[in-house]
């Protein structure tokens, strides 16, 4: 069973190559900050600092969008851009998960969807941290909100993440 992390995008994103998204992640875009100090990132998710070096000089993204970090099951990126489907995952997101009324016409607006695929052992893992800096980038990036499976919404504002209750 997979554990979802949702990024709905105002722009797209589609046009990231794997090089650019290694690059946001690990604070190397000047113009959306995420993966700037990953031991307390990690601290911040319960996740063991002795985690974080190697996962760290193991990380490639490949050109599939799998974000690999030394274990044996990556964070996998799905990119839905059509509109027929960005439709389709909207009306599902909307049976499934009631999102702040505030986010109702901003939502609509959506162009790309990005969804990170991760099995529940990442929720302790680098997994976690690293999936969350991706979307972190995405939501900077493509002007998007996110929500994870246990419906946190969340934007970024200056970087940081912030909740959004209504």
């Amino acid at each position: 069973m997979a554990w979802w992390l949702t990024v709905y995008c105002r722009k797209p994103i589609s046009g990231l190559t794997p090089e650019q998204l290694t690059a946001g992640i690990t604070g190397r875009d000047p113009e959306a900050g995420a993966g700037d100090d990953y031991l307390t990132l990690a601290e911040g998710y319960d996740v063991d600092e002795a985690l974080v070096k190697p996962a760290l000089r193991a990380l490639a993204i490949s050109k599939d969008l799998e974000l690999s970090y030394g274990e044996a099951r990556p964070v996998v990126m799905h990119v839905w851009s059509s509109a027929d489907r960005v439709a389709e995952e909207l009306h599902e997101m909307h049976e499934v998960r009631a999102p702040p009324v505030s986010l109702h016409a901003r939502l609509a607006e959506t162009k790309e969807i990005v969804g990170l695929e991760l099995g529940f052992s990442q929720l302790e893992s680098m997994g976690i941290v690293l999936a969350f800096e991706l979307a972190r980038y995405l939501a900077q990036k493509g002007d998007g909100v996110l929500v994870d499976d246990d419906d946190r919404w969340q934007r970024v504002v200056d970087g940081a993440f912030e909740d959004i209750d209504e």
